[in-house]
């Protein structure tokens, strides 16, 4: 059978026979289904090895740490026995010394993350509101602590808020101060270098939420004759939640579960959870006890966490 052919605009059509149209077309349509079942493997084979990175060496470790902290321990003995007991979590919750230590770490990265909001907030305001080659050099300045190590800036607080450091020395000297005031082994001197430590995290996470206001939000209020403490309250401040929410989780998280600047400037006199966890399981060696206050944290952050979440998805429904 000969194929009809069109001519027109310098186009060649072939006309088929109802059946071979028929054959072309079902075709075509089993081979893009067969396309869509087959299964695209890239994006699992991409994520393979950042899960089994997180599955040995995060929950793997924590799964350790679980059954570590059920463990028996006899001191001066046998060290960790092979039994399952849940006393290390009855002695640290029955215990107010260590309920107290829970209560101060709570504390103090309360306030540091208040701080870090108050400090933060002005700055990261002033950094979206930049461009160009100014808002480079901010941004610049705001990341440079984070490339020292926060054993060295810990250190440097140590020499400022000494009792012969530069801040007393300075403040004794312009004759403001007749006696050094104490900022170390105290929560007050642990606060001050906590929230230096963590600031650029807070400053961070502001400046995402704050450039994703539209500008335009604020000439609409201007309009409607809005002054600029009412749109800080109603505009900025309403839709800038998102990263106050996230960067307190942040700051949070990392003041509560920081090391090195407690352990510094707070000293024995002032324990928290990350001196006491290393207090118990590396100088005492009562491993299962450690481990014990260790998952009692964990529990308290996802909690707070989870509070935290809640509150900021209300924030956002309202918004």
């Amino acid at each position: 059978m000969h194929h009809g052919r069109a001519v027109g605009f310098g186009l060649e059509l072939v006309r088929l026979p109802g059946r071979d149209v028929h054959r072309v077309t079902q075709g075509t349509a089993d081979g893009i289904l067969r396309r869509r079942e087959r299964p695209n493997t890239t994006p699992y084979l991409l994520i393979a090895p950042n899960l089994v990175w997180l599955l040995l060496f995060m929950a793997g470790a924590l799964v350790l740490l679980a059954i570590t902290s059920l463990r028996g321990y006899e001191p001066g003995g046998r060290g960790i026995l092979e039994t399952w007991e849940l006393t290390h979590y009855a002695q640290f919750l029955g215990d107010p010394f260590f309920l107290g230590v829970l209560w101060r770490s709570l504390v103090i990265s309360t306030e540091t993350t208040i701080v870090c909001l108050i400090l933060g907030f002005p700055l990261a305001y002033w950094l979206s509101q930049l461009r160009g080659t100014a808002r480079a050099v901010l941004y610049l300045a705001v990341l440079i602590p984070l490339l020292t190590s926060a054993v060295v800036r810990t250190f440097g607080w140590m020499i400022l808020l000494s009792n012969n450091g530069f801040l007393n020395k300075t403040l004794i000297n312009l004759g403001i101060l007749s006696s050094p005031m104490r900022l170390m082994y105290n929560e007050t001197g642990i606060i001050i270098a906590l929230a230096e430590v963590l600031l650029p995290f807070m400053v961070l996470a502001l400046d995402a939420a704050l450039l994703n206001i539209d500008r335009q939000l604020y000439d609409a209020a201007r309009n409607l004759g809005a002054g600029a403490v009412r749109i800080f309250f109603q505009v900025t401040l309403p839709l800038s939640m998102p990263g106050v929410i996230s960067g307190s989780v942040l700051v949070f998280t990392l003041a509560i579960s920081a090391y090195v600047t407690p352990a510094l400037i707070g000293g024995p006199r002032v324990p928290v959870m990350s001196t006491t966890i290393y207090q118990q399981g590396i100088a005492l060696l009562n491993w299962p006890f450690g481990a014990a206050i260790a998952f009692v944290l964990l529990v308290t952050l996802i909690l707070l966490l989870a509070v935290l979440s809640y509150v900021g998805y209300r924030f956002a429904r309202a918004a």
